[in-house]
């Protein structure tokens, strides 16, 4: 009798258990749908393992399309190493890798852009965001200024943490399918991406028409004396300001008629500053492409550009400044502002496409004859920055409209050392300076043997 009232009880226990997982397999029946439903894009973002190695996520992802970098894109977010691509269906995939650790450069996974198209956009687009919302809280903003292609986004949401960044979106292109997006950036992009600004202002600072420092100082020195200076350095170009231009340069080129030493060359950089201003339209004739005029004395040499339809000033005044002045504090200025020049002030590239060259060139005698150069770092960004030029001409792709890689193959290899060698010169004398922000970003790409697509002081008239 026992055995068998065991019997029973072992049979109904057994009965329970059989009923409790048919119950749990039911509920997984239910729910596996809205798991199938979970966006696509979501799961790779939710799946991303920021900062992977190129080679390593390479090699888990061996469907993916990837390319090295071949573009010239401004910002950090465009100075990638590699690009991969992976499509299912509606949904497409896009991750990016960057190389921004100088010490020990790898190509790293930094962001990921997914977006789907299709009808069932609106339902994605509130899953996912609720998703986002879930793991960051509320979005942060919807600001979306100045990044790129934002034009195109509507909806925008913004997450944020220590771990980076997320932005939603719709994007709304013609021509286009309507598409959510998702785009995600690692740690280390978004902290390259907040240099991006002094990188931009320190190139401006050389190669601007007005707002320089150059200009600021000489409103300083000159404004008293020539109020006109503030609103043509110190402001934007305006057309309006035309007669006042012409009447700043004549009144300019007057004062250092009468004057010599420091005053005369300041003068005349900023006559020069000045006289770079003026579009001289169609004057003269085209078919002799140089004029002259002459004014308090000074010889102000044009030539013409067909491309353009006008004249363009040749700086013969900052010339001559550097020509009679070359051991004073303004011929350093003159120098510095030709050297950017790319000692060509044709506008036509009249002197070849080769600027380089000349750069490194004159840049290297400069350094040996002023030793002691306040200048001394400028020069040597110019100088790095052509070497990585003539390293990057060598790498040009075949079929380049403009370059013909196998020009600048010799001593190529040498040029590549060079740049290395500079740009870890500046990080280390002036770390925290914007030169060494420029460096930092271009090192890892030089080390790795990765093109950069630099074109600095390489002239193209098109």
């Amino acid at each position: 009798m026992g055995s068998q009232r065991a019997f029973k009880f072992r049979l109904r226990t057994l009965h329970r258990r059989l009923k409790l997982i048919t119950a749990v397999l039911v509920v997984m029946q239910s729910i596996k749908p809205l798991w199938a439903q979970s966006p696509l894009i979501l799961k790779q973002f939710q799946a991303t393992k920021w900062e992977a190695p190129y080679d390593a996520w390479r090699a888990a992802h061996p469907a993916a399309k990837c390319r090295p970098f071949d573009g010239t894109g401004f910002g950090a977010d465009e100075q990638w190493c590699y690009r991969c691509v992976e499509s299912a269906g509606a949904e497409n995939h896009e991750w990016s890798f960057y190389a921004f650790d100088v010490a020990a450069p790898v190509c790293r996974l930094g962001q990921l852009r997914a977006w789907q198209s299709g009808p069932a956009i609106g339902e994605t687009q509130r899953a996912v965001e609720a998703a986002l919302a879930a793991r960051y809280g509320p979005s942060d903003s919807n600001n979306a200024v100045g990044e790129w292609s934002s034009g195109f986004w509507q909806d925008i949401q913004h997450f944020g943490d220590g771990q980076g960044e997320v932005y939603l979106y719709k994007r709304v292109q013609r021509g286009q399918p309507e598409a959510v997006e998702l785009l995600a950036r690692s740690r280390q992009l978004a902290a390259a991406r907040a240099e991006d600004p002094k990188i931009e202002d320190l190139e401006n600072q050389h190669r601007a028409p007005v707002r320089t420092r150059l200009d600021q100082r000489l409103i300083q020195d000159l404004g008293a004396a020539f109020s006109s200076l503030r609103a043509l350095l110190g402001e934007d170009s305006d057309e309006s300001r035309r007669a006042m231009r012409h009447e700043t340069l004549q009144a300019l080129l007057t004062a250092a008629s009468t004057v010599t030493g420091d005053r005369k060359t300041e003068l005349l950089l900023a006559a020069d500053r000045v006289a770079a201003l003026i579009p001289e339209g169609q004057v003269g004739d085209p078919a002799e492409r140089q004029r002259s005029e002459t004014m308090a004395g000074f010889p102000l040499h044009y030539a013409y550009s067909p491309l353009g339809g006008g004249w363009n000033y040749q700086h013969n005044l900052l010339r001559q400044v550097w020509r009679e002045y070359p051991n004073t504090a303004w011929g350093g200025e003159a120098f510095l502002l030709l050297e950017w020049m790319g000692w060509d002030s044709s506008g036509a590239c009249d002197a070849g496409s080769d600027q380089f060259r000349t750069v490194i060139a004159n840049g290297e005698k400069f350094l040996a004859d002023h030793l002691t150069s306040p200048y001394w770092l400028d020069v040597k960004l110019a100088q790095g920055m052509a070497y990585e030029t003539w390293w990057s001409l060598s790498r040009a792709r075949a079929g380049d409209d403009y370059v013909d890689a196998a020009k600048y193959r010799d001593g190529a290899e040498g040029a590549q050392r060079k740049a290395i060698g500079i740009y870890e010169q500046i990080e280390k004398v002036a770390p925290d300076r914007p030169e060494a922000a420029y460096s930092r970003r271009h090192l890892p790409r030089l080390k790795l043997g990765i093109d950069t697509a630099q074109r600095a002081f390489y002239c193209i008239y098109d």
